[in-house]
């Protein structure tokens, strides 16, 4: 069979917003699901489904990523995906702590646990396809595709604003934010089925994907500083909003809407940018326009203007991690390098959350998780510093023409 780029490209676009929609229902849900899960431990109970998803992701990289360099991109997506839609299904309808006790909280641990390793799989493919089936301006696709995590907090954002404005349905919009995540589970199977293998893999000599794993500690530490600037940013503004502003569920819905929002074209401009400039000059850059931004965020007065320019100027740096990590492996390990990469970073930067927390209790929350994004901002230049230029340096421009 012929390559499908375009088919390819897609399949692993939806992953993302998959992705993220899950992991969006989460945070945007955290303190509901604190309330009704976690009742005796405050913000510690608000933080722990996410930490729980995200600490399970490292192991789901390297299992699905090795399986999908040995045996094929395209099987190892199609069954991630059913994974992570069963996981988020189930979870629409367990039983609270008042209905069962503490069950209730090991259940949803355990839930998250497996959604983290599918999804932690599910990166390793649909970032390698995509990028692997991209022959030009592969940046500006890079932004375009992590753009896709974007897209999916929109959706929760949206829903959540709306089941939050409904005064009978504000109790279980968990639920339905839950439930509603099985629904493109068939579209995904759908379109993945029309994927195939990309030409460059399909040709590669095959080898033992460990072998390749060298440039592994750069590129982790690069992820650890993105991810500790998200985690202490955007996907901690929920939490922020909710117990230091003390805004209702339909204002945090709201607000974090128009921050996600702002981020879509933040990531495709990035990425963009990448293709002239080069992924680690641009990073750099990136990561102290980020910092600013978050420090504006934090302490110059909450407004709509500060949380969507936050939204803009904290996504930047996401938007080279496709094309950045692909480019620094090679083809018979790169979903495995890729994979790993990006979710193994997780084992670090997945504690940010419970770091705000711990350090919240000496000092101010916003002060907390600013010195935390700050930490992260520095991890991140300093692993771009580390690294090679790789826009023209990969093995991936061998098939852009």
């Amino acid at each position: 069979m012929s390559e499908r780029p375009v088919s390819n490209y897609i399949g692993s676009y939806i992953s993302w917003i998959m992705d993220s929609y899950d992991l969006g229902a989460v945070v945007i849900t955290s303190t509901l699901l604190e309330k009704l899960f976690y009742p005796t431990l405050g913000t510690l109970g608000a933080v722990l489904p996410i930490v729980f998803t995200v600490l399970f992701r490292p192991l789901g990289g390297f299992i699905f990523g090795y399986i999908a360099d040995k045996y094929g991109r395209k099987r190892t997506l199609i069954f991630t995906v059913l994974g992570y839609s069963l996981s988020i299904g189930i979870t629409s309808i367990l039983p609270t702590y008042y209905q069962i006790g503490i069950l209730a909280p090991i259940l949803l641990s355990l839930l998250r646990i497996l959604q983290g390793i599918f999804i932690g799989g599910d990166v390793s493919s649909s970032f390698t396809t995509a990028m692997e089936s991209v022959r030009k301006m592969r940046g500006l696709f890079s932004g375009i595709m992590q753009s896709g995590t974007l897209v999916g907090f929109v959706i929760v954002d949206l829903l959540f604003a709306y089941f939050a404005s409904i005064p009978s349905l504000v109790l279980n919009s968990w639920r339905y934010i839950f439930a509603i995540g099985v629904l493109p589970a068939g579209l995904a199977v759908f379109i993945r089925s029309r994927m195939t293998e990309p030409k460059i893999y399909v040709e590669s000599k095959k080898d033992n994907p460990i072998k390749g794993l060298k440039p592994i500690w750069q590129t982790i530490l690069v992820m650890i500083g993105f991810w500790m600037m998200i985690y202490a940013g955007p996907q901690f503004a929920p939490v922020f909003f909710g117990e230091y502003l003390h805004l209702t569920q339909a204002e945090i819905g709201k607000y974090a809407f128009y921050m996600n929002l702002a981020g879509i074209p933040a990531m495709i401009i990035a990425g963009g940018i990448s293709d002239f400039l080069g992924r680690k000059f641009s990073g750099i850059g990136y990561v102290a326009l980020a910092t600013i931004g978050a420090g504006i965020f934090y302490f110059s007065g909450f407004s709509l203007f500060t949380v969507m320019l936050f939204g803009f100027l904290i996504n930047f740096p996401s938007a080279l991690t496709p094309a950045y990590l692909a480019e620094r492996f090679k083809t018979f390990s790169r979903a495995t390098g890729v994979g790993f990469s990006y979710n193994g970073a997780f084992i670090a930067a997945g504690f940010s959350p419970l770091l705000i927390s711990l350090v919240s209790t000496k000092l101010p929350l916003n002060t907390s998780a600013f010195s935390i994004l700050t930490l992260g901002s520095i991890i991140a230049i300093l692993g771009l510093a580390l690294g090679p230029e790789t826009l023209k340096n990969n093995e991936l421009t061998m098939y852009q023409h």
